[in-house]
């Protein structure tokens, strides 16, 4: 994989995902944005909520390593990306096609008592930022750059998994709540 033809994926799947949410999210009442199936499953609300903490964590580590960047160069260079092994192990756990049922840290529990629409649109500005962040991104060198995890400063992956994690983590939860949504309508229906 390269890193610009990569960023430009990543880009498309993230304006995939925001028109995901506008199609099937976005004209649904509240009370169906926070119908939950069952009290261990999370509301729609609930599953953009808990991306919104932990992209909201990534990307402001991304944010910083861009911002040092100071200058920016005129022409971006382009590398080929070299996956850590944890970078990998997290891209996995988080992958949309892994059966993989993973628990949630704790802190990364959204909280039930959640405002729909403000939390909808922190969503769409938090994956905007994402977006943005990938048309400066190149210009760092994705394999050497670190940024550390949720599990801690002594667990960092590089800005290339970081990226690649982050996407994949987004459609993973967003397809989570697309089932909600399904069940929902299973639910009014019978």
């Amino acid at each position: 994989m390269q890193k610009i033809e990569t960023a430009q994926r990543l880009q498309e799947r993230i304006r995939t995902v925001l028109a995901t949410v506008e199609r099937e999210f976005r004209p649904l009442t509240d009370e169906q944005l926070n119908w939950k199936p069952d009290t261990r499953q999370w509301s729609i609300t609930q599953c953009l909520q808990h991306l919104n903490l932990a992209e909201r964590f990534y990307i402001r580590n991304l944010q910083k390593k861009v911002d040092d960047l100071g200058l920016i160069q005129t022409t971006p260079t382009d590398q080929s990306l070299e996956a850590g092994m944890v970078g990998r192990l997290l891209r996995y756990a988080v992958d949309p096609d892994t059966k993989m049922k993973l628990p949630t840290v704790s802190f990364m529990n959204p909280r039930p008592d959640l405002n729909a629409r403000e939390v909808m649109q922190q969503f769409i500005e938090l994956q905007q930022l994402l977006h943005e962040l990938l048309d400066k991104a190149p210009y760092l060198d994705w394999n050497r750059e670190k940024i550390m995890t949720l599990f801690g400063n002594w667990i960092k992956i590089s800005v290339g998994d970081a990226f690649l994690m982050l996407v994949a983590h987004t459609e993973r939860h967003v397809n989570q709540a697309l089932r909600v949504k399904q069940q929902a309508t299973g639910a009014v229906s019978n």
